[in-house]
């Protein structure tokens, strides 16, 4: 419970923001963001995830490491993704990740407004030690996930950043959650 109090602290929402170019979106697009946006939007609390330290398109990215156990990310319901029934699910991101080991890894969880156990009914981890082979600059990361076939409209999913007890910083930028 303890994860989802600090994720909720920390997290702002995905949707509404991004594509501040004016750029198409793929057809399966279901919201991303490049979190140059949330400047103003998420209230006078710093959101410590939020830096300017490195981003893959200016000025902002989010960023774990010590200190920073989670990062700003997605809290919506899978029906206010989409009107259709997801059964698939792809995050995309880009990543930059600093010479040295890293722990963190892209989460993906999905949760069950219902469940009484605390346990979410979907957890997926995109590590970024495996999944980024060059360091010290922005690598294109991606991850397809099957839901449950219980997952529901009212099913809460929840995308971040999670630093896994790492010592370096690792970053995210311009993440996309998209129909496979």
């Amino acid at each position: 419970m303890k994860k989802y109090t600090l994720l909720l602290l920390t997290a702002a929402t995905l949707a509404g923001c991004g594509d501040k170019n004016g750029t198409s979106r793929p057809a399966n697009y279901l919201t991303g963001n490049d979190f140059d946006q949330l400047d103003g939007w998420i209230g006078d609390t710093p959101q410590p995830s939020l830096t300017k330290e490195k981003a893959h398109s200016a000025p902002y990215s989010a960023h774990v490491g010590p200190g920073i156990e989670f990062s700003n990310g997605f809290i919506g319901t899978l029906g206010k993704l989409s009107p259709t029934r997801l059964t698939q699910l792809k995050v995309k991101g880009w990543v930059y990740v600093p010479a040295g080991p890293v722990t963190a890894s892209i989460v993906t969880q999905l949760v069950d407004p219902a469940a009484t156990d605390g346990k979410p009914a979907m957890w997926e981890a995109l590590p970024l030690d495996k999944a980024v082979k060059k360091r010290n600059e922005w690598v294109e990361v991606e991850k397809t996930l099957t839901l449950p076939a219980n997952a529901g409209s009212n099913f809460k999913l929840y995308m971040y950043l999670w630093s896994g007890g790492s010592q370096n910083v690792a970053y995210l930028d311009d993440v996309q959650i998209l129909r496979p």
